[in-house]
């Protein structure tokens, strides 16, 4: 499984794809900072980062990934790989070593931002608001992986913007916050304190919420496992 995943990662050696890992939150943060600037960067940089450009980024990613192989139909691989779905959970493992490293660019370089700034994000609850961001966006790698393959880029982009930045947007300041597209923006507010509209959480409504945080976690860890044993099942069986 190792070299099969060192195999999918040499597939995209020196791609674009592989420079939005550092390029997405670097292009983030510099447009907080000349369309936001002073006290605001980091926050608002959160805000958008979790909102639109992060979800944007990982869905390119994982169609990219996806089609590298799709579009010459995995010519020649399966004569030398059995296990099908073993060629599914590698693309699954990198597609979410590559979300791990693009939220760790992230929180360095708002932690820098921080610094050349005034910091109204600790350097602790921005690495658990990382952290959280990773964990909960996991799931969506398998499930984009399988719209991408059966639909398209495009049309995974289009599900994804309207999942993440409408229904997760619309759903995470509501009783409905459980649903797993909210799940990110609905901890951000217990976290960092910023809502999914960009504004500071006033007045303590959402204070750090521990039992909160672990249902949010618990959800969508659940969700990156079904989902990843159900999609390879069918890549598995799948006529390609």
């Amino acid at each position: 499984m190792i070299n099969m995943i060192k195999s999918e990662h040499l597939k995209l050696k020196k791609s674009f794809q592989k420079m939005l890992i550092w390029l997405a939150p670097t292009i983030t943060l510099l447009l907080a900072s000349i369309l936001i600037g002073g006290n605001y960067i980091q926050s608002g940089g959160y805000n958008w980062w979790y909102i639109l450009i992060l979800p944007g980024i990982l869905t390119l990613i994982t169609s990219f990934v996806i089609n590298n192989d799709n579009n010459r139909k995995y010519h020649g691989l399966f004569s030398v790989v059995i296990d099908k779905d073993k060629i599914w959970y590698s693309k699954i493992i990198l597609c979410t070593i590559y979300l791990a490293l693009t939220c760790l660019v992230f929180f360095l370089e708002v932690t820098l931002m921080g610094y050349l700034f005034k910091s109204t994000i600790s350097i602790k609850n921005s690495f658990l608001a990382s952290i959280i961001l990773f964990i909960t966006f996991s799931w969506q790698i398998p499930l984009f992986m399988y719209i991408s393959m059966r639909f398209k880029t495009g049309t995974a982009m289009i599900i994804s913007m309207i999942c993440n930045c409408g229904i997760g947007i619309i759903c995470a300041v509501k009783s409905t916050w459980w649903i797993p597209f909210a799940i990110p923006s609905r901890l951000m507010c217990h976290v960092i304190g910023v809502l999914p509209n960009g504004l500071s959480v006033e007045n303590r409504r959402y204070i750090f919420d521990i039992k909160i945080i672990l249902i949010g976690l618990i959800v969508t860890v659940m969700l990156y496992i079904l989902i990843s044993y159900l999609s390879a099942r069918w890549f598995k069986e799948e006529e390609i």
